[in-house]
């Protein structure tokens, strides 16, 4: 499902609030017993303010009967080079933070994805490679992305989030379109 709606209207605060970093203003939100919830925030700096190697930052987020392979399987198949896990994590690029948090992600493995513009800050080649990857995701995806192309290719239901209201239209971003009368 993709949030989509102008800046400022409120996906952020939606997006925390469904996975409990905010409180929603009336109500609750209730996931069934057995989710497990991965969330790939649009501001993650603070989550690179420490003093640790790109290794050792991976390794916090190993699940019991990983090894030290399976952190390495995981840099590698994010790019990173031998020579780059001994980076402080401190020094990387916004692209290289935010393929060390979809390791983290593929670390936890969550059934349910809550992703906040996770094609900020990467370049082309590694948002269609994030974008393969969740195509293939067998769990539950819900995003916020101004990337139209990259909505469309995901997107199986859209919430639109508007001042007055707020449309829930089951179908794609191309279907959503048309009924809005924005595309024919």
């Amino acid at each position: 499902m993709a949030v989509i709606g102008e800046n400022g209207i409120g996906k952020t605060t939606l997006l925390k609030t469904l996975i409990g970093e905010a409180e929603p203003n009336s109500g609750t939100i209730k996931w069934s017993e057995n989710s497990t919830i991965g969330y790939y925030a649009q501001d993650h700096a603070s989550d690179f303010d420490c003093d640790l190697t790109v290794f050792e930052w991976m390794s916090q987020w190993k699940r019991e009967g990983d090894d030290e392979q399976a952190v390495r399987s995981v840099l590698g198949r994010l790019l990173f080079t031998q020579d780059d896990i001994r980076k402080k994590v401190g020094v990387l690029s916004g692209g290289e933070k935010g393929r060390m948090l979809f390791g983290k992600l593929m670390m936890h493995k969550p059934n349910i994805l809550v992703m906040d513009e996770p094609t900020n800050h990467l370049d082309m080649e590694s948002i269609e490679s994030l974008n393969l990857a969740l195509e293939l995701y067998q769990g539950t995806l819900v995003f916020v992305s101004h990337d139209r192309a990259f909505v469309s290719s995901l997107a199986s239901r859209i919430l639109e989030i508007k001042a007055d209201k707020v449309i829930d239209f089951k179908g794609t971003y191309d279907e959503y379109l048309r009924s809005q009368g924005i595309v024919e």
